[in-house]
């Protein structure tokens, strides 16, 4: 790192041009000055140039510009033209229509629209809809023979079932709607999964349903994310409906939002309303039964609730405040204590944190009655100068979640009258911690070549698989703690030969005491090229990788569940590629597939034979 800090403070022919590819105004007709396009804050930004139509003619004066990007808060307008005082914007999405289109937001797929003549007299409506789909397929051959007693072999290594998904997600705002002061949002997304066949050639039939698919049940999905009706006030905001509160830890409500700007700085906030079920990404899921330690079924609903207040000034900007989760029955409730900020400290550093803190409530660190960190993150970037950057942050994640709805999903324990053999425990406060420090430098003419490397000590802390309501007797099982160390390094050309941008990037862990983190050590690199396509309406990028694992325990003989978790070493060689297009200004389509190899040998044992994996993405999105 140190040899990276001195190669970028040398000068090198002072261009500080971005660093990418030099920017070209070959298309002098293209939309570069007032662009009627949407943003949803989704993401997926399109890689390519848009079309050059752009029919906008909104003309409006610098005053009414007052856009704060980097803190997402703005200045709101309303369709009949009257600027509202400067007030914070805390929805999460930027909800003005008057704005100056700019450089950066040029290019980019989902974008703000802004008003025109058009719409400023009514409702100005701008969205986007997506259509995702996924397959992966593989194929391997048949295990080896476990004994002489049974020459036959056991079955094949490669998972009989194929994924498959399509998902349709639609985000629609509806700006000053019919030239008022109210507004609108929806977010919602379709998921179709391939459900497999339920019995097997060995004409097995599972007592359940089997799910094969990624996602919170791997069943289809009907999710709605956000929908939320907004009147905004000369200083008061009420938003009802589905939303999130980003400002006190992103909880998830159906309910209330009521923010009040006693100045341009500084804006209290407070909700409340129910709590869905954290991590549903169905409404068929959002309330289901809960259920207390005992089995008890306690209801479906948690009802929520929260007071803070956040701020801006010219360098900084945050929130803080507490949180009630309180189930109707079951549990009590759950207070916390929450702050986010982000401050600039002049034009080198900037410093930022995220903290939640459990006061009351069976989530207390420390146990009931005792106040803990359940989340902290803390960091800072530095910037010397427009050459090197650096990092360095600390994150420490725990158990966030309630009794009660993680019951819902666990097996009811075991009892002396139905002493059934234990494969989950109840919720447990295991907290991993990480402390990571990167810095990257531009080096050559226009920062032609960018370095970088990073190191990450990651931990996690002992503990004992003790289920609750066990029958007497039953085993504890200690698990030993696990930390490594990990190691990161690339390089990339931007400007290759053939105008290729090359690169290559490398990653290793090691344990730091007996048990690495995860409990294996793993090894990878990987080379990549990519290109602009020769039509500026698109680019290509291929890869291919190679991976190794070791797992700790090398024992082929298992002694105890805590030497259980893994004895084979295995590699991962893939390769694929990318291509990114834009049909036009308001089409964007991604694909990639990839192919891969996968070999596993067991410690003292014979490799498995190959897994040949086949994946591919297909995405298509159209704004509006």
């Amino acid at each position: 790192m140190l040899a990276l800090a001195l190669a970028a403070v040398v000068p090198q022919r002072f261009a500080w041009a971005g660093g990418g590819k030099a920017h070209h105004d070959k298309d002098d007709d293209s939309d570069d000055s007032s662009d009627d396009d949407s943003s949803d804050d989704s993401g997926d930004q399109g890689k390519a140039k848009k079309g050059s139509d752009d029919d906008s003619d909104a003309t409006v004066s610098d005053d009414d510009q007052d856009a704060d990007q980097g803190s997402g808060k703005t200045s709101k307008t309303g369709g009949s033209g009257n600027t509202l005082p400067d007030k914070q914007d805390l929805t999460g999405h930027d909800l003005g229509t008057a704005k100056k289109a700019n450089e950066f937001e040029r290019d980019r797929f989902f974008v703000d629209k802004v008003d025109n003549k058009k719409t400023e007299s009514g409702t100005l409506v701008q969205g986007s809809l997506t259509w995702t789909n996924f397959a992966f397929q593989e194929s391997g051959g048949n295990l080896p023979a476990t004994a002489a007693t049974t020459p036959t072999s056991p079955g094949t290594n490669n998972s009989s079932f194929s994924q498959l998904f399509t998902d349709l997600r639609l985000q629609t705002d509806f700006r000053h709607i019919a030239a008022s002061r109210w507004e609108a949002r929806v977010d919602a997304r379709l998921r179709f999964v391939e459900t497999p066949s339920q019995s097997s050639s060995t004409g097995f039939t599972p007592v359940t349903a089997t799910h094969v698919q990624s996602g919170f049940e791997g069943q289809d999905e009907y999710d709605l994310r956000e929908l939320w009706l907004i009147r905004n006030g000369e200083r008061t905001d009420v938003i009802v409906g589905r939303q999130f509160i980003a400002d006190l830890g992103a909880v998830k409500i159906d309910g209330v939002r009521i923010d009040y700007a006693q100045s341009k700085e500084f804006t209290l906030l407070g909700f409340g309303g129910l709590y869905p079920l954290r991590g549903s990404r169905s409404v068929t899921t959002d309330y289901t039964d809960l259920y207390d330690s005992n089995g008890k079924d306690v209801g479906q609903f948690v009802g929520a609730g929260g007071f803070g207040a956040a701020y801006r000034t010219a360098a900084a900007y945050g929130s803080f405040g507490g949180v009630v989760l309180d189930p109707f029955a079951g549990e009590e409730p759950r207070i916390f204590g929450t702050a986010n900020g982000y401050w600039r400290f002049g034009s080198q550093l900037d410093l930022h944190h995220f903290a939640i803190v459990d006061l009351i409530g069976n989530n207390d660190a420390l146990g009931a009655g005792h106040a803990g960190f359940t989340d902290l993150s803390v960091g800072a970037n530095w910037k010397p100068n427009p050459r090197l950057r650096g990092t360095l942050s600390f994150n420490r994640v725990d158990t966030d979640t309630l009794n009660v709805q993680a019951n819902a999903f666990l097996s009811m324990p075991a009892t002396s009258a139905s002493p059934t053999i234990q494969n989950e425990v109840y919720i447990a406060r295991l907290a991993t911690s990480e402390v990571r420090a990167s810095l990257s430098a531009g080096l050559g003419d226009l920062q032609r070549f960018q370095v970088t490397a990073a190191m990450a000590y990651r931990e996690r802390p002992s503990f004992d698989l003790n289920p609750i309501g066990a029958p007497p007797g039953t085993m504890i099982v200690h698990l030993d703690p696990a930390s490594s160390v990990e190691v990161y390094g690339s390089i990339v050309d931007r400007r290759s030969i053939a105008d290729l941008r090359l690169g290559a990037d490398v990653i290793t862990t090691f344990a730091v005491d007996d048990v690495p983190y995860a409990r294996t050590d793993v090894t990878a690199g990987r080379v990549f090229a990519g290109r602009e396509l020769a039509s500026g309406h698109g680019e290509w990028e291929g890869e291919v990788a190679y991976s190794t694992t070791k797992d700790t325990d090398t024992m082929v003989t298992c002694v105890s569940p805590s030497t259980c978790f893994g004895s084979s070493s295995g590699t991962i060689l893939s390769a694929g590629g990318t291509l990114y297009y834009r049909f036009n200004r308001d089409w964007l389509g991604v694909a990639n597939a990839f192919v891969s190899e996968t070999a596993l040998t067991p410690a003292g044992g014979k490799a498995d034979p190959g897994i040949i994996g086949l994946s591919g993405f297909v995405r298509i999105a159209y704004r509006f």
